[in-house]
């Protein structure tokens, strides 16, 4: 029981120790970064680089990747300021259940026609972008009421609206793929898709349930934000894709499928949302933020080669020396 609470805890050491250097970095050298300002700050990345890096992560443990996160949000923003008479409620949730269902067509496809995701979804985010340009007339959207985005804008110490569901959409997803039997089916197909489909674990339902919540969290996401914002634009959020891979891979979610949590997730997005919130303290530029996001993600990348070249070294010398204890009594 000790060892198996130890293999499970070294997956988060690693992103819980970027996480944790990152944060004192930063507050050293910025002064304005500290207290709850900076807490809040940080947990203001959750509800739009968050959610699309939840999204995008459930993909990857599947063993597939949706490239058109991006495209869905910009969509969805413009779909939520437009329902903006239905109220905050209402048009949040059209926006989302838009993204539930473009997304659950896009698993269909690839689950029945057998295409790879990545071809796919390279279409996919160019017919979404398009369709967010036609709904949004060529230009941006305005809310015509702004009472509506009002609940956004309060702050309930270092928590928002806004947070606050993003952050239940992690627990809630993070149950559901832990302790359900959906959630354990597409940690099967991302890990061993051959030897989960000769097992009976089915390959439609966990991709169509994949792609479902992945669009389902791209269109929350670009909702609030838009929603808060007042406005949106259709070439909005063509950056998010980029940032919710990296989140998600420095959090320790692994490219190869079948393997990340989402506290994972959680800590990836909490180490680039400190850099930004960070340097944003600063006055730094945007472009100084994905100059050391993409430092970060290949200094993680690099020490988790490491790490595993030297624990597979370390399995091959521990069974070397079994079977020669094993074989020395036989030659006896």
């Amino acid at each position: 029981m000790a060892r198996l609470v130890l293999r499970r805890a070294r997956t988060y050491i690693l992103p819980l120790g970027v996480l944790a250097v990152t944060w004192v970095v930063i507050a050293s050298t910025t002064p304005s970064f500290k207290g709850q300002s900076s807490v809040f700050s940080v947990l203001e990345g959750f509800p739009l680089l968050g959610l699309v890096a939840l999204g995008l992560a459930v993909t990857i443990i599947a063993g597939e990747l949706d490239l058109s996160v991006g495209s869905m949000a910009a969509l969805a923003g413009v779909v939520a300021v437009k329902s903006g008479s239905t109220g905050l409620v209402g048009a949040l949730a059209i926006a989302t259940l838009m993204g539930v269902v473009l997304g659950a067509v896009q698993g269909t496809v690839i689950a029945r026609l057998g295409i790879n995701s990545l071809v796919l979804t390279v279409g996919t985010l160019i017919l979404l972008r398009g369709a967010a340009y036609l709904a949004s007339s060529n230009k941006p959207s305005q809310l015509k009421n702004f009472v509506i985005s009002d609940p956004l804008l309060d702050r309930y110490g270092i928590l928002s609206i806004s947070s606050i569901i993003a952050l239940s959409i992690f627990v809630v997803l993070g149950l559901f793929l832990a302790y359900t039997r959906y959630g354990r089916e597409i940690y099967a197909i991302g890990g061993a898709r051959d030897e989960a489909r000769a097992a009976g674990v089915p390959r439609f339902r966990p991709l169509v349930l994949t792609f479902a919540l992945s669009g389902g969290c791209a269109a929350l996401a670009g909702a609030l934000a838009s929603l808060k914002g007042g406005s949106a634009a259709p070439q909005n959020y063509d950056d998010v894709l980029l940032s919710g891979a990296a989140a998600a891979l420095v959090g320790g979610v692994s490219l190869y499928g079948g393997r990340g949590t989402v506290l994972n997730v959680a800590l990836g997005v909490g180490v680039l949302s400190v850099v930004a919130a960070g340097l944003a303290a600063r006055g730094s530029d945007a472009s100084l933020t994905q100059l050391v996001t993409g430092a970060l993600l290949i200094v993680v990348v690099a020490v988790e080669y490491v790490a595993g070249r030297l624990g597979q070294r370390s399995r091959l010398r521990h069974a070397a020396a079994q079977g020669a204890a094993v074989s020395g009594p036989m030659r006896a």
